[in-house]
């Protein structure tokens, strides 16, 4: 099926979908009808323009799109579905070689597709962060809003791979743990590794090191490892102030100051001694 700048067959379907590979077309004709809407959501909202104009040019972002239209359908539909078990998979089909399938396995295969969705897209930012003209667009702020913007970003730092549902309340703990970076280094500082990672300004390879710095102390503090935190808030610091040349946003920000203050200490030798301190 053509859906505007894609388009989808049975075989991609069942590449993204492996449970649904069967002999039988029912589960794929039940889905289809949605991709168009499913598609036209995920150009909106995180795609544009630039983001759609790529596909004629990007094979992998292409992929990433179709994959992640098919899921959406898929999730979107799947619970009003008459689901079957078959030899090869799930269908719709109603014959003596299949059984109904059970609830468990249903909500298993939702899972299953919840996870891969998140991680379709994740697959789509990580190609559209380097697509030219979409760093600067409406998407690009709505989609990259923290430094560690993917699932797989994530399950490289923690060696972990949560469920969906984890997923989201691990997104809530990451928004806090932005709002504490953003107190360390500045909001301006923040905002303008955001627009690297976006890929609206170009990203040297010393503010690349500090993005990833920053990417694991955002792990550290949403996954409440407060003393590796620690360790990896001094371990920033101290590369930020060795070339503190190439972040003039943070060397001019009240947040540096603040993280340089020295306490004032009432000694006999300062001219501002304060006698019975």
């Amino acid at each position: 099926m053509a859906t505007n700048k894609i388009q989808i067959s049975k075989d991609d379907f069942e590449r993204s979908i492996l449970a649904a590979t069967s002999s039988h077309t029912e589960v794929f004709e039940s889905v289809e009808p949605h991709f168009e809407e499913s598609y036209l959501q995920i150009r909106q909202q995180i795609l544009g323009e630039a983001g759609e104009a790529a596909l004629e040019t990007s094979e992998r972002l292409r992929t990433a799109v179709v994959r992640t239209v098919c899921l959406s359908a898929f999730l979107s539909v799947v619970r009003h579905l008459d689901l079957v078990l078959t030899p090869t998979g799930f269908g719709v089909v109603a014959n003596n070689e299949v059984s109904p399938a059970s609830t468990a396995r249903v909500e298993a295969l939702i899972e299953q597709c919840r996870v891969a969705y998140i991680k379709a897209e994740g697959d789509m930012l990580t190609w559209l962060v380097v697509t030219e003209g979409w760093g600067g667009s409406g998407q690009a702020e709505q989609c990259v809003t923290l430094l560690l913007f993917t699932y797989q970003q994530y399950t490289f730092q923690a060696k972990t791979e949560p469920t969906s549902q984890q997923w989201h309340d691990k997104v809530a703990s990451l928004y806090e743990a932005d709002t504490t970076l953003r107190r360390l280094i500045s909001d301006e500082q923040m905002d303008e590794f955001l627009a690297m990672e976006r890929g609206a300004k170009r990203r040297t390879d010393i503010a690349g090191t500090a993005i990833f710095k920053l990417r694991r102390m955002l792990v550290c503090l949403a996954d409440g490892l407060l003393t590796a935190y620690s360790g990896e808030r001094g371990r920033l610091l101290s590369f930020l102030d060795q070339h503190i040349g190439q972040f003039p946003i943070y060397a001019n920000s009240s947040a540096y100051k603040a993280n340089h203050f020295k306490e004032f200490k009432n000694e006999r030798s300062r001219p501002a001694f304060v006698f019975n301190a």
